[in-house]
């Protein structure tokens, strides 16, 4: 079976994109702590792409794939994260269309 490219990494790097492109900066610090089967471990980051690429190395750390497949995904996240902002990022509930209101004079 061929290890090309590796799925994991690029929806993890394209959702960094996604979110990157959302808030206008990569540099947001989060933390996330882990579930099933090892909860409790919490991890912090100081931006969408450095847990994109903490995501793609456990791929490779874990020997689920070749560095290659990863370094692959990686460079497919702009192209999909990019195509998911334009076409696919929609408001949760979609307010009534607004409009300026018109100058006095």
């Amino acid at each position: 079976m061929p290890d090309y490219p590796s799925t994991h990494t690029v929806l993890g790097a394209a959702a960094a994109t996604v979110m990157a492109r959302f808030f206008n900066t990569d540099l947001i610090s989060f933390s996330m702590t882990s579930g099933q089967p090892n909860p409790g471990i919490t991890r912090k980051f100081w931006s969408f792409s450095e847990a994109a690429r903490e995501n793609g190395a456990s791929r490779i750390l874990c020997g689920i794939h070749f560095r290659t497949a990863v370094e692959v995904g990686y460079a497919q996240r702009e192209r999909v994260g990019d195509w998911v902002f334009e076409h696919a990022l929609r408001p949760a509930k979609p307010g009534p269309a607004t409009t300026p209101f018109p100058e006095s004079g």
